[in-house]
């Protein structure tokens, strides 16, 4: 009879062991599977931001685009899209808001270059002066004062004549005092 219990005994001890060793493997797998999860996690929230910035810029040019062909009333102030756009601050990341891009704008060079230096503007408009064929104006919404940046560039037969280059300087000067 004890010979039956020694037997019951290691036969107990070796179940323990094997689902021991059982649950420490499930334990070790769960934990790859918790870091593999984790890192699909962290991939995915970076893809997620990139593709929220690309949105913003993409429907920041397109309410541009309204602007200048004329959509929407022809106005820029009456496509509430880009208003609402430019309110949330989506203009800060666009090549027009840095000072350094304005630098190499100067009068004489073609509006092709304008674009190409500063991106399409936000709203366009052909003039009725006889001195300026079209005028580009580079501004923030018009909600956002605190932030606010207004530049303007006038064209005649199609190269620059006149830069109204935005204020800067006010503007690091109203984020400092924040």
């Amino acid at each position: 009879m004890s010979k039956f219990n020694y037997k019951a005994a290691a036969l107990l001890a070796l179940t323990g062991l094997i689902i021991s060793s059982q649950s420490v493997a499930l334990a070790e797998t769960d934990a790859e599977r918790i870091a593999d999860l984790e890192q699909r996690l962290l991939a995915l929230e970076k893809r997620l931001a990139s593709q929220e910035q690309e949105t913003k810029e993409v429907k920041v040019m397109a309410a541009s685009s309204a602007a200048t062909t004329g959509q929407s009333g022809g106005a820029f102030t009456g496509n509430p899209l880009a208003l609402d756009i430019m309110a949330n601050s989506a203009w800060r990341n666009l090549r027009w808001t840095q000072e350094e891009q304005w630098a190499q704008v100067r009068k004489g060079i073609s509006e092709e270059k304008v674009i190409e230096l500063l991106g399409s503007p936000p709203r366009s408009l052909d003039s009725l002066k006889p001195r300026v064929d079209r005028v580009f104006w580079y501004e923030t919404s018009l909600r956002d004062r605190s932030n606010a940046l207004k530049g303007k560039i006038s064209f005649k037969n199609g190269k620059v004549i006149a830069i109204k280059k935005p204020n800067f300087q006010a503007v690091k000067q109203a984020m400092q005092a924040r």
